[in-house]
């Protein structure tokens, strides 16, 4: 959910649009079928922030620049977070007739949202993507080919099964959210650190076996289990289908970019540049809203959302225009509320 290279790929905006609008689409409980198919959006933009970082990691070529680089993703990541929660807390104390929960009133809720762990949901997105920045340097020098990723792939599944009766309560749904989430995601972030090393039959096998394998996954919960096959089940830690359809659904968004590329235009760009923030207000938004209609409500949160985003964008370059602060302190500020 950070900015990209400084020559932006328009086809890369069009793909973090698609991934936002379906994460915010999730949130508004659309029907079924729908909240099924969206269910690669967080992937997908994993698999972006991999493909991205393989773009830059020649640039980090020793502790000191790999500490510059963590530095910058804490920066983009964590800051415009604690800033949003505290605005929401404030927000929550002042007025807390308009919420349907008063957070201020659990500190163990607040606290846990302020560490990206539980809290009121929403945030542990932004965890996984500290996670894959940190994690990422060191995983890219141990897997860096397929067949690696595949054995990691099923060593993290392996483990899953063994410790799954534990992750209940305790130190074992810490070790769930913390560990085994950041894990299953980082097989996303890894298929996208080397994707452009695949070789087209590569990824024709990769997309043909992801696709076979949820179809099959499919076939069986409607044989044997006779319920509707939830992919989404298997997403917290995401293993199994709802990492096999993520898999298939980004390879083919991905394969599309050259003809995704010609959509991109200045608001898209900007949706793209701004994800962070237009997630942000969302949460906002979705608490504060009382509309039922998930269509209708995902317009508006999505599109106010965003217009706050723009809003705050222009008082932050207003403010840096007639404030006349350093280029340093112009670069943060922009960095932490103009993504």
């Amino acid at each position: 959910m950070d900015n990209g290279k400084k020559t932006r790929d328009g086809s890369i905006d069009v793909l973090r649009s698609i991934g936002l609008l379906c994460i915010v689409l999730a949130h508004v409980v659309p029907p079924n079928w729908l909240f099924q198919i969206r269910n690669f959006d967080v992937p997908l933009m994993v698999f972006i922030s991999g493909y991205l970082y393989a773009g830059r990691a020649n640039q980090i070529q020793s502790f000191t620049s790999l500490l510059d680089y963590l530095g910058k993703r804490f920066v983009r990541l964590v800051v415009p977070v604690w800033i949003f929660l505290s605005l929401f807390y404030l927000i929550q104390y002042c007025f807390p007739s308009v919420f349907p929960i008063n957070y201020t009133l659990f500190p163990d809720v607040m606290r846990s949202s302020y560490l990206l762990l539980e809290g009121f949901g929403y945030v542990w997105i932004i965890r996984v993507f500290l996670m894959m920045a940190i994690l990422g340097p060191l995983s890219m020098v141990y897997f860096k080919k397929p067949i690696s990723i595949l054995y990691y792939y099923i060593s993290y599944e392996v483990v899953y099964l063994l410790v799954q009766p534990y992750l209940g309560d305790g130190i074992g749904k810490q070790f769930n959210e913390i560990l085994l989430y950041t894990a299953g995601f980082l097989v996303f972030f890894l298929l996208g650190s080397t994707y452009t090393s695949l070789t087209k039959s590569a990824k024709t096998i990769l997309f043909t076996v992801t696709i076979a394998l949820t179809a099959l996954g499919g076939l069986y919960f409607y044989l044997y289990e006779n319920v509707a096959f939830n992919i989404g089940s298997f997403k917290y830690p995401p293993r199994l289908f709802y990492m096999y359809y993520a898999v298939a659904i980004c390879l083919f968004l991905f394969h599309l970019r050259p003809w995704l590329a010609p959509f991109n235009n200045r608001l898209i760009t900007f949706i793209g540049s701004s994800t962070i923030w237009i997630y942000l207000w969302h949460i906002l938004l979705l608490l504060i809203l009382p509309i039922e209609n998930w269509g209708i409500r995902f317009l508006v949160v999505f599109m106010l959302a965003s217009t706050l985003t723009y809003v705050q964008q222009y008082l932050v370059e207003m403010f840096i225009r007639l404030s006349g602060c350093s280029s340093a302190v112009s670069k943060q500020l922009r960095i932490i509320f103009c993504s």
